[in-house]
């Protein structure tokens, strides 16, 4: 069983949300721990998330307690990190009863130490002698994923995809072999087979872009936790924690040279249908413009994505667009208005679009081939899909398209780049 992985090395398994959504859930990953141990897995660890819904369910409740909480508060961490406690003593009364020593631990306990940014708090540090005295003694240790703790002991949480982080990062302190991301789908696909006809699994994927595909709206993993992945060369093997054939999954790593040259041109196609547009004009043309405009919103933890820069040289005032996910909208333009009175843009102006969607191609092998970008927008144009922003890159090319098309836009593309 998995002949890719050093089993004499640490291994980190990580069972997300609906791996864990249950209790006969729980008991089934039990016996597959079970079983691994049993295979003479000499130094096992596994990463938990909280039950499926649980997070959503204790972000609800901030928000009914404080409707203006975001994250960013010790109290909206406190609240939210609690899912995981109740995952981690599951798993490991199941993990006793199958005749498996295994002990539960939360981030302070094992030492997960993180930066003071509550909500999406940065890993600084693993301590791993509470893991390793947990090995000797025979035992499993049982970790909280998503949260961490500052050097002042207060806990925090490490944002979406805080769980895979964990494992990822855990992994890199043991010096694992692997990590092993078990999901409720079978690996990372060339589209998302829930609204994509025709989506195939990827077996294997550099971490370039897998990160591309993460960040541009594939929900399998966090862009974080391959960020990670790649800096520690530490492989991620995805698999569906209730997939009986091990063969089936996605193995990120790093290509060599030849595997790279032969790499398919585009990888995957993603759609974020969380994106919404800000458009900003009537401020002074002049390069303290930008700064000022693009620190307000980063000043509030919101992330830009594509800018659009639109401006000709006999014109005083700057006319702008940027992108960014849609439950940022409304900070990002209090942020940019507060400018009027703090800076004196009389003029200033900000509108929003709000339903739109992002459509992406990604492919290493865009690198070495020409016309990828005139078959993404021949593809999308044929079809009467609008085009309103286009970001590109390397590897990937993204276009802003209206909501509502945005898984036709989708599928348009795959069609286009894959066999049916």
């Amino acid at each position: 069983m998995y002949s890719e992985v050093d089993k004499t090395r640490p291994v980190v398994q990580k069972y997300g949300g609906t791996s864990v959504g249950t209790i006969g859930r729980i008991k089934a990953v039990a016996r597959r721990v079970a079983r691994f141990k049993r295979d003479d897995w000499e130094k096992l660890a596994i990463v938990v998330s909280a039950m499926s819904g649980e997070t959503n369910r204790l972000v609800g409740l901030m928000k009914e307690a404080n409707p203006e909480a975001r994250g960013r508060t010790k109290s909206y961490d406190m609240a939210v990190s609690a899912g995981e406690q109740v995952s981690v003593g599951l798993m490991a009364a199941a993990l006793e009863a199958e005749g498996i020593h295994a002990l539960p631990f939360l981030a302070y306990q094992i030492g997960i130490m993180t930066d003071r940014s509550h909500g999406e708090a940065k890993i600084r540090s693993i301590q791993t002698d509470t893991i390793e005295k947990c090995w000797a003694a025979g035992a499993i240790p049982v970790i909280a994923g998503f949260q961490g703790i500052t050097e002042t002991m207060d806990l925090t949480t490490l944002g979406r995809g805080g769980s895979d982080t964990s494992a990822v990062a855990l992994a890199a302190a043991l010096g694992a072999s692997s990590c092993e991301i078990n999901t409720d789908v079978d690996g990372v696909f060339t589209a998302d087979p829930r609204y994509i006809a025709g989506a195939k699994l990827i077996e294997e994927l550099d971490y370039e872009t897998a990160l591309e595909l993460a960040a541009l709206g594939s929900k399998v993993l966090h862009s974080r936790c391959i960020e990670v992945a790649a800096k520690y060369r530490i492989p991620i093997t995805v698999r569906n924690s209730f997939q009986a054939d091990d063969r089936r999954r996605t193995r990120i790593m790093t290509f060599s040279d030849q595997t790279a040259l032969e790499a398919p041109v585009v990888s995957g196609i993603t759609l974020d249908e969380n994106v919404a547009r800000i458009t900003v004009q009537g401020v002074p043309s002049r390069g303290k413009t930008l700064f000022l405009v693009f620190g307000s919103v980063a000043s509030e933890g919101i992330n830009v994505d594509i800018i659009v820069h639109n401006t000709r040289g006999d014109e005083t005032k700057d006319r702008f667009g940027f992108t960014v996910q849609e439950e940022d909208v409304e900070a990002a333009t209090k942020a940019i208005e507060s400018l009027r009175v703090q800076s004196g843009f009389a003029e200033l102006a900000v509108t929003t679009q709000r339903d739109l969607a992002k459509v992406s191609a990604v492919g290493l092998g865009m690198r070495s081939h020409s016309g990828v970008a005139t078959r993404v927008f021949a593809t999308l144009t044929k079809n009467n899909v609008d085009i309103m922003m286009v970001s590109t890159s390397e590897i990937k090319i993204s276009c802003v398209v209206p909501g509502a098309q945005g898984k036709q836009a989708a599928q348009l593309l795959h069609d286009s780049f894959f066999e049916k």
